[in-house]
């Protein structure tokens, strides 16, 4: 059986205000929950760049962990939502628990976070910024407080950082092969 390298991100599951904030169907948890089960495979990799759930950690830790195949390998890359500890997160279903890593994949060297991180030479897979990156590059906000969170980290990004958005994989997680061999599509 191949073993595949899932990405996955902003899933903020329970977070009714996604709807709104990010266009996201009402069900989004439960068709993202389903994506899931129906994409991964037993000794697959699942690599979540942040911000996992919005409230009710317990709750929807437990139904990731039902609901994937036995034997997947889950790294949890913690977003600016995941505030517990790292020994909770491996309490509750995760192999590995960082604020970002690096390692060769497919012949790239790649650094995973939640945010872009600056000054990178390598590639940089990131989330955080959903479906608003075009907006915010326009410095079009719509916000309070946007333009304070998000100026530095917009101004520092580069041809070497791809944004990761479940807005645009209609809420499935992402080969990660794949993922590294596209182009950038419309993020300028």
């Amino acid at each position: 059986m191949e073993h595949k390298i899932w990405i996955l991100t902003d899933t903020h599951f329970g977070h009714k205000n996604m709807s709104e904030y990010c266009g996201r169907p009402e069900d989004f948890s439960e068709q993202i929950l389903q994506n899931i089960f129906k994409d991964l495979s037993p000794g697959d990799t699942l690599i979540h760049l942040g911000d996992f759930c919005f409230g009710r950690d317990d709750y929807w830790h437990n139904r990731l962990y039902t609901s994937l195949p036995a034997f997947c390998k889950r790294i949890l890359v913690r977003g600016n939502h995941d505030k517990k500890s790292n020994d909770w997160y491996l309490n509750h279903g995760w192999h590995f628990v960082c604020d970002e890593f690096s390692t060769t994949y497919f012949g790239k060297y790649v650094t995973f976070s939640h945010k872009p991180v600056m000054n990178i030479k390598n590639i940089n897979v990131h989330g955080h910024f959903h479906n608003h990156l075009p907006r915010l590059l326009r410095e079009d906000w719509v916000v309070e407080g946007e333009k304070e969170r998000n100026a530095d980290v917009l101004c520092g990004l580069n041809e070497n950082h791809k944004l990761l958005f479940i807005e645009g994989t209609d809420y499935h997680p992402v080969l990660l092969e794949k993922f590294l061999s596209t182009k950038k599509k419309n993020e300028r």
